[in-house]
């Protein structure tokens, strides 16, 4: 495929790449970086919502019914349903592990002599990562208040290295993987302060929590430096992308007790991060033979609002029956897009930069649905202090086959639990819970749309076979007086 002109020299990160070093070369990479870096949201999947990693506090008693300190996250109602003061420590630790089986796209160029297979076959990546949450909660007549500390987005994403090329003279960029045009490595790190309030009135209950968010993001890819968005081996770099920022949002629930201490009934709501677009600033940095440079850069996208549902139910005293689930308006994040710092970030229906200064880095085309998930769980007291309990459910995944790439991994999915939570002496509870999350494969080789759209949207094909699967480990501690 014969490739296309080169940008004129006013296009912004050139005259600033010029400026910092000599050498056409270092023109060349900030031109292809200009025209085609592509930045994800680093981790992939979250735990049981699509699109992000997301860590699920309290194990099976975290949902919008509870009354220990997840109700924080889940519904802040819950809380005026708990007595005295409850300190709550929480962590998860995910085995997150994938792959991608990807084959040549039409439109794209033949690996040079060499490098036969370095843009197709099987990508893989192995990762563990976890999310801590620390609550309190303290009730005094009808009035509770609590706060945490939580990250309720997070992870790290590494690929695995294809080593025919490990050490390759000629070409050892291509050791990153097949993957590398999409993500090489990443992280995520959303960490929110939740302060909350509840109210009991009679056997209604309403709480409120704001929030207030800390971001990060952090992620490396291949890039072709003549940027025409597709994979050249033989004229291949990096980019790198470090941006962070700070946002608030809101959290509001309702807790109906309709037979005392034997059903509850609950919905809530949590609000988008930042209330809508949000923005994170920070570098871009290209690296070319040797060459290196750092642009100021903006990133923007959306987060999704969560609707939850829920009902409890207690036929036994030594029985209790759960059922919820969410809706999540994953559909806001239509697309991810990376600026001058500061500058508009825009294009046309076909993908096309339409700022007047040619400030738009890339523009990365998501177009997510919403997804639901539903989950029930059981539990039962073998003794007053010692719970057993189960769980499942399943989920529907956000992206579609015309945006799914190896940077979001994502797919319709069913979990199941085991766990225990025992008192170990007086107020003092810990539980533990083992969760499988079963991703069903999907193929979308000859339907992926990523190199259709023009630059700066246009993308490496993100066809192929994508395999996932997830296992976590839920454990918590738990004083109450």
């Amino acid at each position: 495929m014969p490739m296309p002109a080169q940008p004129v020299a006013a296009d912004p990160l050139v005259a600033r790449s010029a400026r910092l070093a000599k050498g056409s070369q270092f023109v060349e990479i900030a031109v292809g970086i200009a025209l085609g870096i592509v930045i994800v949201g680093a981790t992939g999947d979250r735990a049981y919502a699509s699109g992000f990693s997301s860590a699920r506090f309290g194990g099976e008693h975290g949902h919008p019914t509870t009354s220990n300190p997840t109700a924080l996250h889940y519904n802040p109602a819950g809380i005026a349903l708990s007595s005295g003061t409850s300190l709550f420590a929480d962590g998860v630790l995910a085995y997150r592990r994938g792959s991608w089986e990807h084959q040549p796209h039409p439109t794209e160029r033949a690996d040079p002599p060499g490098a036969e297979g370095s843009n197709a076959g099987r990508a893989t990546f192995a990762n563990v990562f976890g999310g801590p949450m620390l609550g309190a909660t303290t009730r005094l007549a009808d009035l509770a208040v609590g706060a945490a500390l939580l990250f309720p987005f997070g992870g790290r994403s590494r690929w695995d290295q294809n080593t025919r090329f490990a050490g390759d003279a000629r070409y050892p960029l291509a050791a990153d993987g097949v993957q590398r045009w999409h993500n090489i490595a990443g992280a995520i790190t959303v960490g929110s302060l939740s302060l909350g309030a509840a109210y009991r009135l009679g056997s209604l209950s309403i709480g409120v929590t704001g929030n207030l968010l800390r971001s990060s993001l952090e992620q490396s890819q291949a890039k072709n430096i003549v940027g025409n968005g597709e994979p050249d081996t033989s004229r291949e770099g990096r980019a790198e992308l470090s941006v962070s920022g700070w946002h608030g949002s809101f959290g509001l629930g309702l807790l109906w007790e309709v037979i005392r201490d034997r059903l509850f009934i609950g919905a809530s709501y949590q609000a988008q991060p930042g209330l809508g677009e949000i923005e994170l600033t920070g570098t871009l940095t290209t690296r070319y033979d040797g060459a290196t440079s750092i642009f100021p850069a903006t990133f923007r996208q959306a987060l999704p609002d969560v609707t939850r549902w829920g009902l409890r139910f207690r036929p036994l005293p030594s029985l209790e029956l759960r059922l919820h689930g969410d809706i999540t308006r994953w559909s806001v994040l239509m697309t991810q897009c990376v600026s001058l710092r500061d500058r508009p970030c825009e294009v046309d229906p076909d993908g096309r930069d339409i700022t007047a200064d040619a400030s738009t880095i890339q523009n990365i085309r998501r177009r997510w649905r919403d997804t639901w998930a539903v989950r029930g769980g059981i539990s039962h007291w073998l003794t007053p202090a010692l719970e057993i309990y189960a769980g499942g459910g399943a989920e529907k995944g956000a992206p579609p086959a015309a945006t799914l790439d190896p940077g979001l991994m994502d797919a319709d999915n069913v979990q199941g639990s085991l766990g225990t939570r025992v008192e170990v002496a007086a107020g003092w509870f810990v539980a533990a819970t083992l969760t499988h999350v079963h991703y069903f494969p999907r193929d979308n080789t000859g339907r992926s749309e990523l190199t259709a759209p023009e630059l700066p949207t246009r993308r490496a094909d993100g066809g192929g076979r994508y395999e996932l699967a997830l296992s976590l480990f839920q454990t918590s501690l738990e004083r109450r007086f």
